[in-house]
């Protein structure tokens, strides 16, 4: 008798185990083949060094750890939860307190052990197709075959063991902490939530406060960062305004649904009398009144992830942009070792060349960062004429024309420009030794690696006053080739250039009596502070391969993490509908006897499902936009394109959910 009652508690919540079931298979599989590429030593030795795949794919593997340790025990509470009566008979039935969590206990492990083999299946069997994903996200020539991995099955069993461990110690806690007048403290708790006193109001008030404060300072983040920056420096006050930012939408979005979803669903109008809405809207306060931690969780978390992948595809973009600016043609070295290397190169392979012709001059110009203080001292600046600027720009198409309107005006190229336009004032006058020139313009130094050069800044010059500027002359050759020659190119690198850091210079300079003192000295010596040297060379194919190697990496981890995530936050909405649906049977049962129509009782049914699923998802988007627009004020011309889509693939998960949620609720009604 008793086995059967307990077999019968156990089919009453089946439902609700399937879905924990597949997503646990999810969870299991993604860990499974982020674990197996670390062991995939053809994986790891055509990735290289550089990228510390490794590393990356633990860091993803520790993540979805966490997601299924948050799974699990979220779960896990709540099918206890709902277990309550199911207690009370197996006490009734003479079962002590470690009988009953045995029981628990064995169920979990049941359907962990089984999720976990129908994991692993899955995860061999697409292991292949998860590889071949991670080659084409990092661009490498590499044939993917079928891999098994005996140690990556042994570390997801542990693991695996491990959370069923957590859990089973989280259900001796929580089956201790039951009592028998658990049901009538449950209907006591009903009567509670129905009212809202006083200061659970003001609690409401402050949580749409905060969240509009929070969204507020994120729409207008550049007017307050400004603040932030002229009061506690462009850094710290960076950091500090995101973190009142981040805590004003977290403490708002868990107030939000404590008190005023709450106090909002306490008003109750005359139109609601129709269609159940009165029923909805009581209910919904019901479920908030226990409820309200779990879906602030969801929204804070499922906003946090979304606003984390954010971040990194605004570094996978302005990283992947940084190619073309870095490397903008097939090779570009220094004039000494083109001497070395054209004679193979031109025997080889067909190219173009152009010469630049640079001068590296000492030269002040004052640079104010906005909380950092002026740059006012002399330093090296580097020096190339308009016109091998205009043939350079034929090759190099990022760069903006340029027309300069007399023989002394100037048009600076800056590094700040790239990231902090916003938060830097330049001196419109730029001192040389011999004379003064005037800024006519700021413009992004996309001229090339900044390590074949010597200054930290770039100007833009007349030919006639190149000439006439006194200065360290130096060139640098750009070879550029067609791309079905560009393997055989570097190749030709490989062979015949070290990469080196050569040809150093020397400075000594000072601001005196309103110009510069010092002189720009070349040459080997002692190196100090004021030495400075030149890269070898910069080509496109290396620093392509490169920087893909590594953010692809970034962005796959960052990608499945993020959508196991999703995954396993609706399955959790889910699993909470369908049970509460169950014990709310009996009530839409009562409701037909009374003569209320099917349709009425379905679309009821969908209200609360939207009400459940949306509002949590909705907050958390608002909160993932206004975190993209933060990011998108620092990270400036990045592609976003990708987070918003994934923004709409979260709802479309939560849209399947919803409907399955509805589909399957209609057929038990």
């Amino acid at each position: 008798m008793l086995i059967s009652i307990i077999w019968r508690g156990f089919k009453k919540q089946l439902a609700n185990y399937l879905i924990f079931f597949f997503s646990l298979i999810f969870a299991v599989m993604v860990y499974y083949s982020f674990t197996a590429m670390t062991y995939e030593q053809p994986l790891i030795r055509s990735a290289g060094k550089n990228t510390q795949l490794v590393g990356m794919l633990g860091f993803g593997s520790f993540a979805v750890v966490l997601i299924l340790l948050f799974f699990m025990a979220n779960t896990n509470r709540f099918f206890i939860e709902n277990r309550r009566k199911d207690i009370s008979i197996f006490h009734l039935y003479g079962l002590n307190y470690y009988q009953i969590c045995l029981w628990f206990i064995s169920e979990i492990f049941f359907i962990g052990i089984f999720s976990f083999g129908i994991g692993i299946g899955l995860g061999i069997l697409l292991s292949k197709l998860f590889s071949m994903i991670l080659v084409k996200a990092m661009d490498l020539s590499l044939q993917v075959h079928f891999f098994f991995s005996p140690d990556a099955i042994i570390t997801t069993g542990l693991v695996v063991l491990f959370i069923l461990a957590v859990v089973s110690f989280q259900i001796l806690w929580l089956v201790s902490g039951y009592k028998f007048s658990h049901l009538k403290k449950q209907r006591l708790r009903k009567v509670q939530a129905m009212k809202i006193s006083l200061w659970q109001k003001i609690l409401g008030i402050f949580g749409a406060l905060f969240l509009l404060s929070g969204w507020t300072m994120a729409a207008a983040y550049t007017f307050f960062v400004r603040q932030a920056s002229d009061l506690f420096g462009l850094i710290q006050g960076t950091l500090l305004l995101m973190s009142v930012i981040f805590g004003l939408c977290v403490i708002g979005s868990y107030l939000f649904f404590a008190f005023t979803l709450r106090w909002y669903n306490s008003y109750r109008p005359k139109r609601l009398n129709k269609n159940l809405g009165m029923l909805s809207r009581s209910e919904w306060q019901l479920r908030l009144f226990s409820e309200w931690r779990f879906f602030g969780s969801i929204t804070v978390a499922l906003g946090l992830a979304l606003a984390i992948l954010g971040g990194m595809v605004a570094l996978v973009s302005l990283e992947m942009r940084a190619v073309d600016e870095i490397a903008p043609a097939s090779l570009m070295l220094t004039r000494e070792s083109y001497e070395k290397f054209a004679p193979k190169l031109q025997s080889t392979l067909p190219y173009q060349r152009q010469t630049l012709h640079f001068k590296a001059v000492p030269a002040k110009q004052n640079v104010e960062i906005r909380g950092e203080g002026v740059n006012s001292g002399p330093e090296v600046m580097d020096m190339i004429t308009v016109s091998d600027y205009r043939a350079f720009q034929k090759i190099n198409p990022t760069l903006q024309d340029i027309q300069l309107n007399s023989d002394h005006s100037t048009v600076v190229l800056s590094s700040y420009q790239r990231y902090l336009n916003d938060y830097t004032r330049y001196s419109e006058t730029i001192n040389l030794k011999e004379q003064n020139i005037t800024v006519q313009a700021i413009h992004p130094n996309f001229f090339g690696d900044m390590n074949l050069r010597y200054g930290t800044g770039l100007i833009v010059v007349s030919d006639e006053l190149f000439n006439k500027t006194a200065g360290l002359t130096y060139t640098t050759e750009v070879i550029d080739v067609d791309p079905q020659f560009e393997n055989k190119l570097n190749q030709l690198i490989r062979e015949n250039l070290e990469g080196d850091w050569d040809h150093p210079i020397h400075y000594n300079l000072a601001w005196k009596n309103q110009q510069i003192i010092g002189e720009i000295a070349e040459g080997k010596g002692e190196k100090t502070d004021s030495t400075i040297y030149r890269s070898e060379y910069t080509s496109h194919q290396e620093t392509y391969r490169t920087t893909r190697s590594s953010v692809g990496l970034v962005l796959f981890v960052v990608t499945f993490v993020t959508t196991t995530f999703i995954i396993t936050t609706a399955s959790m909405v889910t699993l909470r509908q369908l049970s509460e649906f169950k014990q709310k049977k009996k009530q839409y049962g009562l409701l037909r006897q009374m003569g209320i129509p099917d349709k009425a009782i379905y679309q009821e049914i969908k209200r609360e499902n939207r009400v459940v699923f949306f509002i949590p998802a909705i907050l958390a988007l608002i909160h993932s936009m206004l975190a993209l627009s933060v990011i998108a004020h620092i990270a400036k011309n990045a592609n976003y394109g990708f987070v918003y889509l994934f923004c709409g693939l979260m709802l479309v998960v939560y849209v399947l959910f919803y409907w399955a949620a509805c589909a399957y609720q209609k057929k038990i009604v």
